[in-house]
């Protein structure tokens, strides 16, 4: 998760703007900005559904960027 959180905060997927989660505070946890935050970066790349899962077609989509 701390990896995925890394991944949309340097993508422009910006999980929160301070605190946990933010850039450089990435954490463990997948909670509700996470989900948003993936579910923005499904919707931009046509992945559906773009529900925030961290599924199959999302995986392949962020190993390709």
């Amino acid at each position: 998760v701390k990896q995925l959180q890394m991944f949309l905060n340097s993508h422009g997927f910006i999980v929160a703007q301070s605190g946990p989660g933010s850039s450089g505070m990435e954490t463990t946890r997948f909670g509700a900005l996470t989900r948003s935050a993936l579910a923005k970066f499904q919707a931009e790349n046509g992945i559906v559904p773009s529900v925030g899962y961290f599924g199959p077609k999302t995986r392949a989509a962020v190993n390709a960027m």
